[in-house]
């Protein structure tokens, strides 16, 4: 299986995450470009075209993996992993919401950190975890052209697509410095649950082999 990579079968539309616990309205997620710009005296590296939000990681997830069952149990590992244990586990405080896109269906999670600012606690960091909306072709068979090579095609004999490329962390700018370390350790724990989900089917399973 492929792993997860640093810089996360439905066609057109992803069938909708449980609906429980709070929501918030998409931010959109576009295409990203390896920029630099100001923000206060300091250069945030990675922002995105819109200069919003800095990317801090995105991994490609394979077309046949379903993204309403993978955001389902990526909302289910970030609910216990952040919500229930962010304060023991990263030294912060977190809550985590679902995020819905565009459609109006699921199309990722936010997770609010909070820390310390003279003794009275603040929020310190909004991250972002979606999917993007680029729409990727999806195909389920092999057959042969007309010139009698071996090509990707459909069994309805249809172009078909899914929703969603990169599973994309993110956050608003300008940033607090604070959250960073814990950011790091969260997005590197984050990476092995995909991987986890990529090669036992969930964010849970533990490699016993």
């Amino acid at each position: 299986m492929a792993s997860a990579a640093l810089s996360a079968p439905n066609f057109v539309r992803a069938a909708p995450v449980g609906r429980v616990g709070a929501r918030r309205a998409a931010r959109p997620v576009r295409g990203v470009v390896a920029v630099r710009a100001e923000t206060g005296e300091k250069q945030v590296a990675g922002l995105t075209p819109c200069g919003k939000y800095q990317e801090l990681c995105k991994a490609e997830i394979p077309t046949k993996i379903p993204r309403h069952d993978f955001l389902k149990q990526m909302y289910r590992y970030m609910v216990i992993s952040f919500g229930d244990n962010g304060l023991a586990s990263y030294g912060k405080r977190m809550e985590v919401e679902l995020v819905d896109g565009e459609d109006g269906l699921t199309n990722g999670m936010c997770v609010s950190m909070y820390g310390l600012k003279d003794s009275a606690e603040v929020l310190i960091c909004e991250l972002y975890c979606e999917m993007d909306t680029e729409m990727v072709p999806s195909y389920d068979t092999l057959m042969p052209s007309q010139d009698g090579e071996i090509i990707k095609s459909n069994r309805s004999g249809k172009d078909e697509f899914v929703k969603g490329r990169f599973f994309v962390i993110r956050r608003p700018v300008p940033i607090d410095e604070s959250a960073n370390p814990a950011l790091k350790q969260m997005i590197k724990d984050m990476t092995l649950a995909i991987n986890k989900y990529y090669a036992f089917g969930s964010c849970f399973s533990e490699d016993d082999t």
